[in-house]
């Protein structure tokens, strides 16, 4: 799999988190992740819309005017390269045809697109999207969007950014299977209501189903053994609030592991 080339060994992927993960942020990792994931970056006027009540309610999101759209995301991930990772951008749209001309320009700047199946916020479920779009009744509004995605030929790796347990992972999976043609990857949040650890389970079924598909791992991921129990079942892992209680030392060690045995086996 060519993402998984790309990513130099490193098996540990920065997620996306709502107002925090800019350029600048990203950039300051450097050499420690595969994959760092701008966003989510709101594509149309519904969603921007949306982040603006968030954020009238004490939530971080990312507000930026349209006009300067491009520069932004020039600016956004030239900082973002200083981790010498790929760059992903998480996204978010209710209007495929007002979104289709900067999802183009994502596409010229970012080395992954992917859309945000989520969120769940009630701005954003309100528009029917985020982890709505995981509902059947939602099911041709997602494949509308993916294969609008794929029809743009942008030439880049489209994963699906999805949090597990907001339907049954056999309806997930009947779902998904019949739009695998238009992504490449799945990043699944492990989320396990009630609990406070992941769902292996459900990432289990997932990876059992996908497995020609790069398959992320997320989810109360903080150290080299959560990390271990999370890649039976996935390609990489990813972390995101750890990075805010300055949790880093393990992804080096985890790193260096990996390097290792990698070595070894060569």
């Amino acid at each position: 799999m060519e993402v998984l080339r790309r990513c130099r060994g490193r098996k540990v992927v920065l997620a996306p988190m709502a107002g925090i993960t800019d350029g600048s942020f990203c950039g300051r990792y450097r050499n420690l992740f595969g994959i760092v994931t701008l966003g989510a970056l709101n594509l149309d006027s519904a969603t921007l819309s949306a982040s603006r009540e968030m954020v009238k309610r004490g939530r971080r999101e990312f507000l930026y005017n349209f006009d300067n759209f491009e520069d932004i995301v020039k600016k956004e991930v030239e900082k973002a390269r200083k981790s010498n990772a790929l760059i992903s951008v998480n996204i978010r749209f209710r209007d495929f045809e007002e979104a289709r001309d900067r999802i183009e320009i994502l596409g010229r700047y970012c080395d992954i697109i992917e859309l945000n199946c989520h969120c769940r916020q009630e701005e954003i479920l309100r528009l029917g999207i985020g982890q709505a779009l995981l509902k059947r009744e939602n099911f041709e509004t997602l494949r509308d969007f993916l294969k609008g995605i794929w029809e743009l030929e942008i030439d880049k790796p489209i994963f699906l950014k999805v949090r597990a347990n907001v339907v049954p992972v056999e309806e997930l999976i009947d779902n998904l299977s019949k739009v695998e043609r238009y992504f490449h990857g799945i990043h699944l949040d492990c989320f396990n209501p009630g609990r406070d650890y992941p769902d292996l389970d459900y990432l289990r079924g997932i990876r059992s189903y996908f497995k020609e598909k790069v398959i992320i791992g997320n989810n109360s991921v903080t150290s080299l053994e959560d990390a271990e129990r999370m890649l039976k079942y996935s390609d990489l892992v990813s972390v995101a609030r750890c990075l805010l209680r300055g949790k880093v030392r393990w992804i080096e060690e985890f790193n260096k592991k990996y390097k290792e045995e990698d070595y070894a086996r060569h």
